[in-house]
């Protein structure tokens, strides 16, 4: 058997594929991406990253010309007639914590630009025209036949793993005979990327609704705006095509707007929308992730942020399997992590769906008089923004999550104020500080950039030489036994000085204790992808090298309150 020729073959180069490639390669993997399509997209397709996509793209290096080519901070106001029904506004998660507390618009063919730039100053290069026809697994590698659109020849591409980037038609999903299970909501959908002569407010979303229908118009850079609109279809007869004269009529009937002019579409288009989740997330050395995985209603925004959550899920988990650093179980949790998140966002799109845009009385009934009314509480858009954001996607459940924790026995300064309760399993929060002895600011997420796992010992407001000794001696052994797979920095709510060369993070308004609810103590070890692996409250030395020993695998074993080799 010949080797594998790469370590990943990545099938699939829209968001899901290339940030997958770029994370691999900044971990030092070999890759290949190869796509169907001859060329970089060009129509804008899915428009919307959230606040968490916002915070992996700045992990990545690449969220400054993201936010430089989007509207940002989006609001959106829901209408019956001219009459405003209700606002959201996604600003109201401003927090320390929060370093996006907004969403934006990108079309998708920009976001693909952004991540194309970043794979090619990598190295990388997307292989077009290259369509898998079939594949076969073998013990150790996973074997891919790619053919040459243009000329009909086929290359076979040997790899150690496989993930199938390639859409809701996946051709690698159909390959492995996986089932796609779900079904089609009857609506016809138009949409069209078009011009419009109106003074609304470009930085924010409008939708009307009607008893014919809604009408949603939202802007995209550069004073262009996304209309979309559901439609009545008749059985046996095909649903009248997207056109500016369509449009121009919707506009007048459903917004009451006579006067304002649409023009120059650079985007036309009906759609269906689709509502399912494959089976199975991996068969053997074949993973599935993006659309190829699941599809859902495009109401909530959050396609293609979930796709892009799937790769970086997936990709530190690739390259410490492939470096030789954790077993092959650790990518079992991929799909144990992800296919729930996919199955909420499944049921939340439906919900969404089903109360907006289905046309029977009770659903219209429903709409006006109970979801109307109660979206117009601020509680509830809390809830509601707080879930399209994606901030609180966790993974409590997860093998990969454990919790050691303790309650206080006094009162200390961090418990005076509320904060939400976190949780192994939970996104770890940002937080601002300074860089010690340089007192050079910076921030959590601006540590967390760099690709290994990270710990974090807080010493929890105990400022004694004896916390700070013990706090040491557990970075030392930290440092000893795992230092090429996690960061230890010291997080301090006074200013000390230290004589050896550790990451030592001064808590300077203690916004930081506040936020993971530290009383005393306390470590956390943070995942590469930003999540909370193990939280001990206490902070202690044992489950925590019991932790790193089952996540990464070194040449060690547990012996007693040690690791020997």
């Amino acid at each position: 058997m010949q080797p594998a020729s790469v370590d990943v073959l990545i099938v699939g180069a829209g968001p899901t594929g290339l940030t997958l490639a770029c994370e691999l390669l900044r971990r030092g993997m070999s890759c290949r991406i190869v796509d169907k399509i001859e060329a970089p997209r060009t129509t804008s397709r899915a428009i919307g990253l959230q606040a968490r996509s916002l915070e992996i793209f700045a992990s990545m290096g690449i969220v400054e010309p993201a936010l430089a080519q989007s509207v940002a901070g989006i609001r959106v106001n829901s209408y019956s007639g001219e009459r405003l029904l209700f606002h959201l506004d996604f600003r109201f998660l401003a927090n320390e914590s929060i370093p996006y507390p907004y969403g934006v618009l990108l079309p998708q063919n920009v976001t693909e630009q952004v991540l194309l730039d970043l794979l090619h100053s990598k190295g990388g290069e997307v292989e077009r025209a290259r369509e898998v026809v079939d594949l076969r697994q073998e013990s150790e590698q996973g074997i891919a036949i790619v053919k040459n659109i243009h000329d009909g020849t086929c290359e076979e591409i040997a790899a150690s793993w496989l993930v199938g980037c390639d859409g809701a038609h996946s051709a690698v999903r159909k390959v492995l005979g996986l089932a796609f299970e779900g079904s089609t909501y009857p609506e016809e959908f138009l949409l069209a990327d078009v011009d419009l002569d109106w003074q609304r407010s470009h930085d924010e979303v409008h939708v009307w609704l009607h008893n014919d229908g809604q009408l949603a118009a939202m802007p995209l850079p550069g004073n262009h705006w996304r209309l979309m609109a559901d439609i009545a279809t008749v059985p046996g007869q095909d649903a009248p095509r997207a056109s500016l004269e369509l449009f121009q009529q919707l506009l007048q009937k459903r917004a009451g707007d006579a006067t304002t002019t649409i023009s120059h579409a650079t985007w036309l288009s009906n759609f269906q929308i689709h509502r399912k989740l494959v089976t199975s997330y991996r068969q053997g050395r074949v993973f599935l992730a993006g659309d190829a995985a699941h599809v859902h209603s495009p109401f909530g925004g959050q396609g293609a942020n979930t796709g892009i959550q799937d790769a970086f899920n997936l990709a530190w988990k690739l390259a410490l399997v492939i470096h030789g650093k954790a077993g092959e179980a650790l990518l079992d949790t991929y799909e144990e992590e992800r296919r729930p998140v996919a199955r909420k966002v499944l049921a939340g799109t439906h919900q969404i769906t089903s109360i907006f845009y289905q046309r029977n009385p009770l659903s219209r009934l429903l709409r006006d008089r109970v979801v109307i009314p109660l979206l117009q509480q601020q509680a509830v858009q809390r809830r509601l923004l707080w879930e399209a954001s994606e901030l609180g996607i966790q993974y409590r459940s997860s093998s990969l999550s454990q919790e050691l924790r303790e309650k206080p026995r006094t009162t200390l300064p961090t418990m005076r104020r509320k904060s939400k309760t976190l949780h192994a399993g939970d996104r770890a929060p940002d937080g601002h500080c300074l860089r010690l002895p340089e007192r050079e600011e910076t921030t959590l997420f601006q540590q967390f950039r760099q690709p290994p796992a990270h710990l974090l010992l807080f010493d929890g407001f105990v400022q004694t030489d004896e916390n700070y000794a013990q706090l040491l001696q557990i970075a030392g052994r930290v440092e000893e036994l795992f230092k090429d797979e996690v960061n230890v920095h010291l997080v301090v709510s006074k200013e000390i000085a230290l004589d050896r060369n550790l990451s030592l993070l001064y808590d300077a308004t203690h916004s930081m204790h506040t936020s993971y609810g530290v009383h005393g103590p306390s470590l956390f070890v943070i995942r590469p992808d930003g999540y909370i692996g193990l939280l001990c409250q206490p902070a202690r030395e044992q489950p925590l090298l019991d932790y790193l020993q089952r996540l990464f695998r070194p040449a060690v074993r547990v012996a007693g309150n040690a690791l020997t080799s």
